[in-house]
């Protein structure tokens, strides 16, 4: 299947793999690679710790970089997160030198202005792919230079923005604002998606939540059980952080790796109901999955790993897309690969045939 994505990113499946923290590592992002899409390394990929150092953030990245060149020669990404000046640019920065140092062929840029660092990253031979999630967002992005972007429906489980556009409503308008190739993200997980997002418009799919259930992924096997449990009301969508976190008097230095603002979806479990229950139905992200006792300077990224990679679900949550429903299964990143694509041709034809019929 050719767009034009495929074509600029020089994949055979315009299929890219979300980037979500501590989980999207080099053997991940290889695989999908390897499979004929696009892997991309996310933040804290292959680590277990928090680290507050920007040095030693970058070096974390380097290896991961040079670990998915030992396992793959296919293109592959790095997302490199937006920080904010005072609070974690720093980080960010660092991690686009390596990027640049390293030779980088794509990358997916999120949670902050096209203008940082598109200049810099083109200029360094990257394709550059921003992360969007409104119209004027996906403008914006164009106007800096980008090649293509991703716009990011509330049906996905990892950050989206405040309006909570659902992916429906958010792709087509999209294509109609810019003349760069749009990605579709937001509860895509099977071929079904994937030919719908093409009919909206969208030249290709990001898919974050349906790999987390792949055999690659190093999440905990708990963590894969609980989407596989899912069913179509097992998620909700709550406010993350602030929209001005300049002005946020709660920020502190929550350092990197904490998305900022925006909302989340999480898995509705029994810790999350009790958790409910206790606020009479409202919550926040913060007050999801934050430390109530403060000692920990990084609650929510302590809890990511506690839950993600240990397998925690008693005393933490998951995010998790809308689409966790439809996923039945662990295959391989390549097994899902294929499976789509060819299951796409299946769909066409039969859309073809009830045209043709009429």
């Amino acid at each position: 299947m050719k767009t034009r994505i495929t074509e600029l990113l020089g994949i055979r499946a315009p299929i890219l793999q979300a980037s979500m923290a501590w989980i999207t590592d080099a053997r991940l992002a290889a695989a999908v690679s390897e499979a004929g899409g696009l892997g991309t390394i996310g933040p804290n990929a292959g680590c277990t710790t928090v680290t507050r150092d920007p040095y030693e953030t970058g070096e974390r990245l380097r290896e991961q970089i040079r670990e998915c060149r030992r396992r793959t020669e296919r293109p592959f990404a790095v997302n490199f997160v937006v920080g904010v000046v005072g609070w974690d640019r720093q980080y960010s920065d660092r991690c686009v030198e390596v990027g640049i140092e390293e030779g980088v062929p794509v990358a997916i840029v999120s949670q902050g202005n096209p203008l940082v660092y598109t200049e810099r990253l083109k200029k360094a031979g990257m394709k550059v792919i921003h992360v969007c999630s409104t119209v004027r967002h996906v403008k914006k992005a164009e106007e800096a230079g980008v090649d293509a972007v991703i716009v990011s429906g509330t049906e996905g489980g990892g950050h989206s923005g405040f309006d909570q556009m659902t992916t429906f409503c958010l792709v087509p308008q999209a294509v109609e604002a810019v003349r760069i190739p749009v990605v579709a993200g937001g509860g895509v997980v099977d071929a079904r998606g994937l030919v719908g997002a093409l009919a909206l418009g969208a030249e290709g799919v990001y898919m974050g939540t349906r790999f987390i259930a792949t055999q690659e992924c190093p999440a905990h096997p708990n963590v894969k059980r609980a989407i596989l449990e899912a069913g179509d009301t097992s998620t909700v969508a709550v406010r993350h952080g602030s929209p001005f976190p300049d002005r946020d008097a709660r920020r502190g230095d929550r350092g990197f790796v904490e998305e900022r603002r925006g909302s989340v979806r999480l898995l509705v479990n029994d810790f999350l109901k009790k958790i409910l229950a206790e606020r009479g139905g409202r919550l926040s992200f913060e007050e999801a999955l934050s430390d109530s006792g403060g000692s920990d300077i990084q609650p929510q990224s302590e809890r990511t790993i506690a839950a993600f990679l240990h397998g925690d679900l008693e005393n933490n949550t998951i995010t998790a897309g809308q689409g966790s429903g439809l996923i039945r299964d662990i295959p391989s990143c390549r097994e899902l690969v294929e499976r789509m694509m060819s299951e796409a041709v299946g769909i066409v034809q039969r859309l073809r045939a009830c045209v043709l019929a009429s």
